[in-house]
């Protein structure tokens, strides 16, 4: 009678071999189309790559304080004890600097200055709008039928305007070449201390640097 192979072992004094792993069970689909075990969904990670987008394609993160004088920029920094990185500073320094001095001011005297910007709001959008732009740079260039020349032509304008020296003293402040860049890290941190501030009344955008020194009771 032939031995089987559990009693050669035995007689050979073998090991028993070890078990064998049970199969990983299949992931299934659930009912709402999403497999089971998963953390995330697709709609979760679709979600969140599109906010990174927003994020990283937003363009409303900054603002420019336009002064008036050469000088003003430099002074408003110094009063408020930053130190720009040429013509930037961070909007959370800036944030921390307006704060301390703030904290110095009574709330009443705060809410009369940011309440009488926010009456000069209609004031402000109108001095904008009828504030005269600046020359189109192409209006003096001849159209002719020689595309190549006239191109040529377009380029050399262009190239003029953009090197040429800026007006010191722009009839509108919000063109004036005296400017102080601030960046936070989203929109809605730059939006929360402009509202903080009151500096909302003044834009969201470029501001007028004097006037926002004004409400921040900052000496220039």
């Amino acid at each position: 009678m032939p031995l089987s192979d559990a009693a050669r072992r035995l007689l050979l004094r073998q090991p028993e071999p070890p078990a064998a792993s049970p199969a990983p069970a299949p992931v299934l689909p659930a009912a709402d189309g999403h497999a089971k075990g998963r953390t995330e969904t697709f709609a979760d990670r679709a979600r969140r790559e599109a906010e990174r987008y927003r994020l990283a394609t937003d363009s409303e993160y900054w603002l420019c304080l336009c002064f008036r004088q050469p000088g003003d920029p430099a002074a408003f920094a110094a009063a408020l004890g930053l130190t720009p990185d040429r013509r930037r500073v961070k909007g959370p320094d800036l944030e921390a600097a307006t704060a301390k001095v703030q904290a110095d001011q009574s709330h009443a005297a705060r809410r009369r200055r940011m309440l009488a910007a926010r009456a000069t709001r209609g004031t402000d959008i109108t001095a904008q709008l009828t504030a005269r732009p600046l020359d189109d740079p192409l209006a003096p260039v001849p159209v002719t039928s020689d595309i190549q020349a006239d191109s040529e032509a377009e380029l050399a304008a262009l190239l003029a305007a953009l090197t040429a020296s800026p007006d010191p003293a722009p009839v509108h402040v919000l063109d004036s070449p005296h400017w102080l860049a601030a960046y936070w890290p989203s929109r809605a941190a730059k939006d929360a201390w402009l509202t903080s501030t009151g500096l909302d009344a003044l834009g969201d955008k470029y501001l007028d640097g004097n006037s926002a020194a004004s409400i921040l009771r900052v000496e220039l």
